[in-house]
C-alpha cells in the first residue's frame, strides 16, 4: 500500500450558481503552494457522495480529506470517513474549508467561513492538529415500534419549532433560486428570519405544542406544552447562541435542550447568545430563568401530539427529516477525527 501523501478536497463545483468553482481554484493553489499534493474530488448526486468517497480512500494514498462547503458537504464527507473506515480499515482526518453561513461545525472550534478565509485554514490544516468529534445518531421508529430510519448527525438534531423554521426557510431558498435578482438580495439569513417569524408567531397561539418523554441514561423526564427539542453536539447553535458553556464536542455526551413557550425562548435568547453576560441573578429580575440541559450518551424521545396537530417537523444538521413521533439518539464517543486549530475556541 502506498505511502498516504495526498490531501483529497471534496466540493460541489456548481454550487451556488458555480461560485464554489472559484473556491474550489482558489482551496486547490492555496494547498498546492503549502505542498499538500491536492486532488480534487467532485460531489455525486443522489446521495452517492458517501459510498464513491469511502471506495476512493480504500487506495489507501490519502493523508487528510478536505470538505470544501456548507453543512451538506461536511455530511457528506464526514460519512464517506467514517464508511471506509468501517469498511476498509482505511482511518483519515478531516480539514475544514467551509464555505456556508452557518457553519456552526467550523466556528465551534475557531475556523472561519468563506473564501477570504482560505488561506487560513489551508495554515490550520497544514499544521495537523487533531481532534476527536463525537457524532451523532438517530433511529426513527413508526407507531409498531419498527426501525424504519437511520443517520448520522455531526451538529445537531432536532425536532420542533427550529426545524420548522429549517424547513420552510429550505422552501422559501429553492422559491427565491429561481428568480435571479432576487438570489443576490434575499440571501439565507433574510430566508431564516422570514420563517422564524411566521412559525413562531404561530406557536405562540399553541399549534406546534406537544408533550414528550426524553429518557437520558435511563432517566425518564416528561414535558408539556413543549415547541422544541434540540439535541446538540458541537458549541455553537445558529451561529450566535451557547446553550451549555460546560459541553464539549467530545465528551461522549449530547446535550439535550428543551424550550416551552415564549419564556425559555426570551431567556435563551438573552442569555445563551455568545457575547451576552447577562447573568442568573439577571435573569431573575426580568421575571426569566436559564433553562434546565440533561445530558447524556443515550437519549431517547417520544412525542404525544394532539388530533389538530398534523404533523410536526425534524431537523438533521440543518436538513429537513422524515418526522416520527419516537426516535432514539446515540452520542459515538470519538468517531470522527478533524483538523482544528492550535488553540481552539469557538468564535
Amino acid at each position: 500500500m502506498p505511502r498516504p501523501r495526498l490531501s483529497l478536497l471534496v466540493g460541489n463545483p456548481t454550487a451556488r450558481t458555480g461560485k464554489a468553482a472559484r473556491a474550489i481554484r482558489l482551496a486547490m493553489e492555496a494547498l498546492e503552494r503549502r505542498r499538500l499534493e491536492p486532488e480534487f474530488f467532485p460531489t455525486k448526486p443522489a446521495g452517492a457522495t458517501v459510498p464513491a468517497l469511502a471506495e476512493r480512500l480504500e487506495a489507501g494514498d490519502v493523508a487528510r480529506v478536505i470538505y470544501l462547503g456548507g453543512d451538506g458537504t461536511f455530511a457528506d464527507t464526514a460519512k464517506g470517513l467514517i464508511l471506509a473506515r468501517e469498511r476498509y480499515g482505511i482511518d483519515v482526518p478531516m480539514g475544514m474549508l467551509p464555505m456556508g453561513t452557518a457553519n456552526d461545525q467550523g466556528r465551534s472550534f475557531g475556523v472561519r467561513a468563506g473564501i477570504k478565509a482560505i488561506d487560513d485554514n489551508v495554515e490550520i490544516i497544514a499544521e495537523g492538529i487533531e481532534q476527536w468529534l463525537d457524532v451523532g445518531r438517530v433511529i426513527a421508529y413508526d407507531a409498531s415500534g419498527d426501525e424504519i430510519l437511520q443517520d448520522l448527525w455531526f451538529d445537531s438534531w432536532g425536532v420542533g419549532l427550529s426545524a420548522q423554521i429549517l424547513a420552510r426557510r429550505n422552501r422559501d431558498r429553492e422559491r427565491v433560486a429561481k428568480v435571479p435578482v432576487m438570489r443576490r438580495v434575499y440571501r439565507d439569513k433574510v430566508v431564516y428570519v422570514r420563517a422564524a417569524f411566521a412559525s413562531y408567531f404561530r406557536s405562540l397561539v399553541g399549534r406546534s405544542r406537544f408533550a414528550a418523554a426524553i429518557t437520558v441514561d435511563g432517566v425518564c423526564h416528561e414535558y408539556d406544552g413543549v415547541t422544541d427539542v434540540v439535541i446538540k453536539g458541537t458549541t455553537l447553535y445558529g451561529g450566535d447562541w451557547i446553550f451549555d458553556p460546560e459541553g464539549k464536542p467530545d465528551d461522549g455526551r449530547f446535550e439535550v435542550i428543551i424550550m416551552k413557550g415564549h419564556a425559555d425562548w426570551m431567556a435563551a435568547t438573552i442569555t445563551a447568545h455568545k457575547r451576552n453576560p447577562v447573568t442568573a441573578d439577571d435573569l431573575e429580575v426580568l421575571g426569566l430563568r436559564r433553562p434546565e440541559i440533561p445530558k447524556g450518551k443515550e437519549i431517547d424521545l417520544r412525542i404525544f401530539r394532539s388530533e389538530r396537530i398534523r404533523k410536526l417537523y425534524a431537523q438533521i444538521d440543518g436538513e429537513e427529516m422524515l418526522y416520527c413521533d419516537h426516535y432514539r439518539v446515540e452520542n459515538l464517543f470519538h468517531y470522527l477525527r478533524i483538523i482544528v486549530p492550535e488553540n481552539t475556541h469557538w468564535i
